[in-house]
């Protein structure tokens, strides 16, 4: 809400973009509240401007919640002024669930992928060459009740980068939720249960096909 941090903040961004050569920049604010609502787009109205004064054909985007619980964002704004909106679809289930799930799900949840590009799409007015589907190369392993899928967790669950995830699958079984698009594992050790929500090869490729429909930007990792 100060145009001095304002203007700082976009002029030692562009000073460091300028100095690396790069591209472009991509704007990342989270927990973003309802009262910063048109400041966020007055930031990046003034971000846009000063990074084409000062470059040749930057590269400006965002990225941007799955869920916007709070109406915090335009998204319809900041389609307009960007080159695209990068939707972090992903951490529908997170450490902190009380239950295990899918992190990505494509169905099967009231909120999940498809909630998120209706809306999208519906606050963009159709901008649909401004939106980009990010997708998780990663899952989450939680302490849990039972091997029942969707157990109830135990504790914070620990995140398993993709080979990590399918390595463990190959060990201790595999899973596959239609409802969501998901594959899931559960596993035992020392006698506590543990576990794993993730994506692989099939259910991205299921996610890729989803956006190639929607006929949307792209995606993203």
């Amino acid at each position: 809400s100060s145009p001095t941090n304002r203007e700082n903040a976009i002029n030692n961004l562009l000073e460091r973009v300028i100095n690396q050569n790069a591209d472009g920049i991509d704007i990342d604010f989270e927990l973003l509240p309802y009262s910063q609502r048109d400041n966020l787009v007055l930031f990046m109205e003034e971000l846009s401007i000063a990074f084409h004064e000062g470059m040749e054909d930057p590269i400006i985007t965002m990225a941007t919640p799955a869920i916007d619980w709070s109406n915090a964002w335009d998204y319809h704004s900041l389609a307009q002024i960007t080159d695209g909106l990068f939707i972090m679809g992903y951490n529908y289930f997170y450490s902190g669930s009380s239950t295990a799930g899918p992190i990505s799900p494509l169905g099967g949840y009231y909120y999940d992928l498809e909630y998120t590009m209706l809306d999208y799409i519906n606050k963009t007015e159709n901008q649909l060459d401004k939106l980009i589907l990010g997708l998780p190369y990663y899952g989450y392993d939680w302490p849990v009740e039972s091997e029942l899928i969707n157990s109830e967790t135990i504790e914070n669950g620990v995140a398993r980068i993709y080979a990590d995830a399918q390595s463990m699958s190959d060990q201790y079984g595999y899973n596959y939720n239609n409802d969501s698009h998901s594959p899931w594992f559960s596993y035992n050790n020392n006698n506590n249960w543990y576990q794993c929500w993730y994506d692989d090869s099939l259910s991205l490729s299921t996610k890729y096909e989803y956006i190639k429909d929607l006929d949307i930007k792209g995606m993203g990792i």
